[in-house]
């Protein structure tokens, strides 16, 4: 059951998110933000695919994880540089992608674990994320919020984002005490408990998309049954 949330359930919850995305775009709204998802959740699943299939050799999967952090920032970039109306925001979403971007070849023979690379990732999703939200705000309409996909997803993210910058700032914190005061069960357990977590927020968030997507088809089309 262990090996189940530390590895298998990450390219399942991908593999939702690629699910999801698709019968977005395929039924719902053909936009090219939706089609950028699709590939990004593709690319992850078969980034995490192989990540879990390492595990019958010795070899290291730690740059797998490292791509993951960088094409995520650049793919919620492009997303959210789709979604923003206003020229200052875009900008922002432009820079949050970049910096990731420059942050990983600044540090791309880090032969461990990244955990920044994700805390930067996230914090700059955040911030684009609250952007969005202000944007929704500032600019309403008579469509009901949760008919949105792009709202219902978004608040998706914001948990799932939160959760995660607060994870692998810790997970940092811990991997460092880890390396300068020796191997210790303690602290590998606490990085242990610190990756299901992230995990089990991972796969609720893949869950919850797959069904904001779905009842938004069940409304637009009871909706278009009673025209």
């Amino acid at each position: 059951m262990s090996h189940f949330f530390f590895y298998i359930i990450e390219p399942i919850s991908y593999t939702l998110y690629f699910i999801g995305f698709l019968f977005l775009f395929l039924k719902i709204e053909r936009k090219l933000r939706y089609l950028i998802l699709i590939a990004y959740s593709l690319v992850c699943t078969a980034l995490m695919i192989r990540a879990t299939i390492r595990l019958d050799s010795n070899t290291s999967n730690t740059y797998l994880y490292n791509i993951l952090y960088l094409i995520t920032s650049l793919a919620f970039g492009f997303y959210f540089f789709e979604i923003l109306k206003n020229q200052w925001k875009r900008l922002v979403a432009l820079i949050a992608g970049l910096s990731v971007l420059i942050y990983y070849f600044i540090n791309i023979k880090e032969v461990y674990f990244d955990s920044i690379g994700f805390v930067i990732t996230s914090t700059g999703i955040i911030v684009l994320i609250f952007l969005f939200l202000d944007q929704i705000m500032t600019n309403v309409t008579e469509e009901p919020l949760f008919n949105n996909f792009d709202f219902w997803f978004i608040c998706v993210q914001l948990m799932y984002h939160l959760g995660s910058f607060a994870i692998f700032l810790s997970y940092n914190y811990y991997t460092h005490r880890f390396f300068s005061e020796g191997s210790s069960d303690s602290f590998s357990r606490m990085m242990g408990y610190l990756w299901v977590v992230h995990n089990i927020l991972l796969f609720v968030g893949s869950v919850i998309t797959c069904a904001g997507v779905f009842w938004i088809y069940y409304r637009k089309k009871k909706i278009s049954q009673h025209v």
